[in-house]
């Protein structure tokens, strides 16, 4: 398969990446199109990829971030499409394959295919085929947290430079970033049904499993205004205003449970400007706020997953 490249960002990736890159090699991508950016060098990671001739692995002596790694490997290639693989995620043989025909038969900027979660510390999640919609009926998907992590998806290259690349500024959700901007700039999208990629989640120490709340305020905001400027270009796309102010409504529910209550309060005004007008932004958060207020509902929920939490770690050490 020599029209795709495969961009990996590393950081101390030395127990998966063989995992990793043997998988996209299985798949069919050739040797020199598969580009290992190791992301500062903290571990063997270089020794492992000495097993795997031909791939192009470019070390950086200082730690600069995922989208940094990634904008780096992406201006190394020259293939006509590209995806984006983090070194602990991998494929399944037939996932790229699939991702391709469906891009080509439908000339598409961007193609989703199916994925899996599974990890060290949770059990192998249901396959999960993403629907066909349109690129903007994917923008509201998105926004209601229905995904497709990076592993599955598939880029023109010419795409991604044109969209402007990874945004390097983002410590959190720049993976969702580009995705929405993306589909904000084409309707051209695909969507394979063949193959499947495993998004793996792991206990290791160097994980960011929670970023800190600055950092997600301030990629939320990114992402709210890309959003906000793509509506107000578009008259009819006023029918996605109120999934905005629901975005709008959980990232105030997110900093006031950080204690960040100006920003919350920016953020609860945002989303009654939006025209969402309801209480919570799903059932159990709904209900909360129905029977105790805002604030309130927001301190209890948060000692409920905070006590949910304990008990899973309890019944973890009891194994």
């Amino acid at each position: 398969m020599e029209n795709v490249s495969v961009v990996i960002p590393s950081y101390r990736s030395e127990k998966l990446i063989s995992r990793t890159v043997l998988s996209i090699l299985e798949a069919g991508v050739l040797p020199r199109n598969i580009f290992v950016i190791e992301d500062g060098v903290f571990d063997n990671t270089g020794d492992v990829l000495k097993e795997f001739p031909g791939i192009n692995h470019i070390s950086c002596e200082q730690n600069k971030g995922a989208p940094h790694a990634r904008n780096l490997g992406l201006s190394k290639v020259e293939t006509k499409y590209v995806m984006f693989i983090d070194s602990d995620d991998f494929i399944s043989e037939s996932l790229i394959i699939g991702l391709v025909n469906s891009a080509e038969k439908e000339n598409a900027d961007m193609a989703f295919g199916p994925w899996r979660m599974d990890g060290d510390s949770i059990p192998q999640g249901k396959l999960r085929q993403p629907p066909s919609l349109s690129s903007s009926g994917w923008v509201l998907h998105w926004l209601n947290t229905e995904y497709v992590p990076t592993c599955s998806v598939l880029w023109k290259t010419e795409k991604v430079i044109e969209i402007g690349t990874w945004d390097e500024r983002l410590k959190n959700n720049e993976d969702g970033e580009i995705v929405v901007r993306g589909l904000m700039s084409t309707d051209n999208l695909s969507i394979s049904t063949q193959g499947y990629s495993t998004y793996w989640q792991h206990k290791s120490v160097y994980r960011v499993t929670a970023a800190p709340i600055e950092d997600r305020i301030f990629a939320a905001n990114v992402i709210y205004t890309n959003i906000l400027n793509w509506i107000n270009e578009n008259k009819s796309l006023n029918k996605y205003r109120m999934e905005l102010g629901r975005f709008c409504y959980k990232t105030a529910w997110v900093a006031q449970a950080k204690g960040l209550e100006s920003v919350s309060d920016e953020w609860f005004s945002r989303a009654r400007k939006l025209g969402y007008k309801k209480q919570g932004y799903n059932n159990k958060t709904k209900y909360l706020s129905v029977l105790f207020g805002f604030r309130y509902a927001v301190a209890i929920h948060s000692n409920l997953l905070k006590n949910k939490s304990k008990i899973k770690k309890i019944k973890n050490n009891l194994k």
